[in-house]
């Protein structure tokens, strides 16, 4: 269960774009938490299918709708950085939009770990929805890695996105 009492994440200007940034503490250790980000098996209960290679130069595919390729709500990209099991940086393209990146860095805090999740090159109305979407993201990993029901996204994404509107 995340012990971090405002999982909100932070939106900043900067002169590429906006950066939606997140920092999740999770009770878990950091090897566990890093499954949950490169294994395709753990990624699906939270996140959704996954597909590819994670390794740097590797092409990945993430599929948030339906499970099939190329489909609308797939994102897709190359890894750039794959430091297991502290820090995973990929290209992020969805259908749409222009090319951006993610980084996952997680480390020790305590008796858990925590996760430093960062979006970045946005422009702002999509930093807006990422904003909302990653944090009910996120709020379906703190399911998965409770042990609780994983909450449906898009129930909570109707009730996250309003924190980050203008």
């Amino acid at each position: 269960m995340s012990d971090s009492t405002d999982v909100r994440g932070v939106l900043t200007a900067t002169p590429a774009g906006t950066t939606v940034r997140f920092e999740r503490r999770y009770a878990t250790d950091v090897d566990d938490l890093w499954t949950c980000l490169t294994e395709p098996a753990r990624v699906a209960r939270w996140l959704g299918p996954l597909y590819g290679n994670l390794r740097v130069g590797g092409a990945y595919e993430l599929r948030m709708g339906e499970d099939v390729p190329g489909a609308d709500q797939n994102a897709t990209g190359e890894v750039l950085v794959c430091e297991p099991p502290h820090r995973l940086e990929v290209t992020w393209a969805f259908p749409g939009e222009p090319v951006t990146r993610v980084s996952a860095t997680v480390g020790e805090v305590g008796s858990g770990a925590v996760l430093v999740l960062e979006h970045v090159d946005l422009g702002d109305a999509a930093a807006r929805g990422y904003g909302g979407g990653w944090h009910a993201s996120l709020d379906r990993l703190d399911d998965h890695l409770d042990g609780r029901p994983i909450r449906p996204w898009d129930d909570l994404f109707a009730e996250r996105h309003g924190l980050y509107r203008a």
